[in-house]
């Protein structure tokens, strides 16, 4: 099976995945809303392997983004760095979604990817649940009908409002707490930020499990999802890679 390249462009962080669902090679970059074609090029360039990119192990490229001030640098970057055509997570394309929203359009397309590779991967009704700068909720039926979500703010955000908006609230370390009563004000902050957190999500996911009346399966990401997953009262599945699975999925249906 050969290679693609998936890039999901997000506000805080981007990702180049490098492979094939059966595994993927990732790299990490902060995403930066001025940055350039040619710093993009340079950065793939000193940090991506060249082998696993070459004609004959790469089939092609795709992108999602939902930073538009530097969606056509990404792309002329890649186009750059691969010798390949990239597609685009957009209008136009194909992802075997039937999207069941008022105004189809306002779907990021990182919720696009994350929605086709949660039902690849679920095989039935899905709710997907993306932890990134926002914490987002996904839900495809059985049919593969887009149904509908919820965007929350992130664990970082929140964070962030926490400590700008008082004067002697401090920055904590995002993880999780030794017991939901804090002894000390770091404590405290953590658990109300971790735990808090995972308990919004066990709740959201009860009133959607109600609401669509079906037993569906429910998949984590994003770079948050390790430390929340596993405190979740609710039975779910941690997959790290699977906005990079869904772009795969796509690329290979527009190919």
């Amino acid at each position: 099976m050969k290679n693609i390249v998936a890039i999901d462009v997000g506000n805080s962080e981007t990702t180049v995945g490098v492979g094939n669902n059966l595994s993927w090679k990732s790299y990490r970059y902060t995403t930066r809303k001025t940055i350039t074609s040619d710093e993009l090029f340079m950065m793939f360039k000193t940090t991506i392997d060249p082998e696993s990119i070459n004609d004959e192990n790469l089939d092609g490229s795709i992108i999602c983004s939902v930073v538009p001030q530097i969606t056509d640098s990404v792309i002329e970057a890649t186009k750059r760095f691969t010798s390949k055509t990239v597609k685009n997570v957009g209008p136009g394309i194909k992802t075997g979604l039937k999207v069941n929203i008022d105004n189809p359009k306002e779907l990021g397309p990182d919720r696009i990817a994350n929605s086709v590779g949660g039902f690849k991967m679920a095989k039935k009704t899905a709710v997907i649940i993306d932890l990134g700068t926002a914490t987002t909720f996904d839900i495809v039926n059985n049919k593969k009908e887009y149904l509908g979500g919820s965007i929350a703010p992130g664990i970082k955000i929140s964070l962030e409002a926490l400590t700008s908006k008082t004067s002697s609230l401090k920055s904590v370390e995002i993880s999780n707490p030794k017991s939901v009563i804090g002894k000390n004000t770091y404590e405290a902050i953590q658990s109300g930020l971790i735990l808090g957190h995972a308990s919004m999500i066990d709740s959201m996911l009860e009133k959607i499990i109600l609401e669509i009346d079906s037993e569906p399966k429910i998949i984590i990401t994003g770079g948050l999802g390790e430390i929340i997953q596993p405190i979740l009262n609710i039975e779910t599945i941690y997959s790290k890679d699977l906005t990079l699975n869904g772009l795969e999925e796509i690329y290979f249906l527009n190919n």
